[in-house]
This record gives C-alpha cells, sequence and structure tokens, in this order.
C-alpha cells in the first residue's frame, strides 16, 4: 500500500513539475505530459465514442485545447482531471454539432478463449448487452457511468470531469444505474 502511495506522489510530483514547465512554454514538458495521459484519455473516449478513429479524433483535439490554455489551469485538481474534463466537453460538442454516429471497431472484437468457451461467450454477451443499454442512456447518464465503473474515478472526480457537483454526478450515475435495473427487469419477463 505504501509503495502505490509513493508511485502516486511521485507521479503527482512529475505531473506538477511538467505543468510548471510547459505553463512557460516547454513544449517537450508538454509532450511530456502527452506521453503520460495519451492512453488512458484515449480509452476513455473510445468507451464514450465507441469508435476508435473517432476517439483518436477527439484525443488529439483534446490535447491541443489542453496545449493552448494550459496557461489557464489553476491547479485546482490534478492535470489529469482537467483533461478529462476537456475531453468531455469535446466529446459533447462533438454529438451535439454531428450527431451519433454508430460503428463497431474490427479490433475491439474479441474471441473467447480459455478453459471453458461457452461461459466466456455467455459472459462477453452480458458484458456486452450491459454497456449497450448504457449507451442507450441520456448524455450525463452514460459519461457518469463510464468514469465511475470503467474509469474508476470518484464521484468527486467524476463531478470535476463533468462539470457539475458531486451530488449531480452522483444523481447521473444512479439515475442510470436506476434505468439498467429496469431495461434488465424488462427483459427477464
Amino acid at each position: 500500500m505504501s509503495e502505490n502511495r509513493n508511485i502516486m506522489t511521485d507521479q503527482t510530483t512529475l505531473e506538477r513539475e511538467l505543468v510548471s514547465r510547459a505553463r512557460k512554454g516547454d513544449s517537450k514538458a508538454f509532450e511530456d505530459l502527452v506521453r503520460m495521459y495519451q492512453e488512458p484519455l484515449y480509452r476513455y473516449l473510445c468507451r464514450l465514442s465507441e469508435n476508435g478513429e473517432d476517439a483518436m479524433e477527439l484525443t488529439q483535439s483534446s490535447f491541443v485545447k489542453a496545449y493552448f490554455s494550459i496557461g489557464r489551469f489553476r491547479g485546482e485538481s490534478s492535470f489529469k482531471t482537467y483533461l478529462f474534463r476537456i475531453a468531455s466537453n469535446t466529446w459533447k460538442n462533438t454529438i451535439r454539432d454531428r450527431g451519433r454516429r454508430r460503428s463497431i471497431d474490427i479490433d475491439q472484437v474479441s474471441i473467447a478463449s480459455g478453459d471453458n468457451p461457452y461461459e466466456e461467450v455467455v459472459r462477453d454477451q452480458e458484458h456486452k448487452k450491459f454497456w449497450s443499454l448504457v449507451e442507450e442512456l441520456p448524455a450525463r447518464q452514460k459519461e457518469a457511468l463510464t468514469l465511475r465503473i470503467r474509469e474508476g474515478y470518484l464521484f468527486e472526480q467524476v463531478a470535476k470531469i463533468m462539470g457539475c457537483t458531486t451530488g449531480s454526478a452522483k444523481a447521473s450515475y444512479h439515475h442510470g444505474v436506476e434505468k439498467l435495473k429496469l431495461a434488465f427487469e424488462g427483459e427477464d419477463r
């Protein structure tokens, strides 16, 4: 436990140093921030957009916006939270501006392999069913569920990323969970 705390402290210290240097115009420091957060940001946006190409565009756009706004970053949260907030807003604006486009990324299709392929297929189908129902939720509920369940953020972090209060983030999450329960109950009948 202590080792994990030290790693997190080291990463937080490194992040602060990189942000400080980037705010002073050090482009190498910002490149290091990109390397640090590119993969988790891309995964998050993949989950929201359901499309690898869109997620890559959104990731790039989010980093460009972060680069040009880093001087306004006040440090009230971690840079990662700030970056995810930018990405969240970028995703919302994309949905609003062009509507939703649904497609499947062939690289994300999984094939069962293991001791009991049947159980894996059933588990995979249930997982896909759950997340397809999440996709039908209103955007705020979908985002709250994705941030909380898939990304593992605390409600306080979810609220900062979504740009709302902690209570509102919890409400969006719980309303989404209730709608999912009703959807699953309806299918069991």
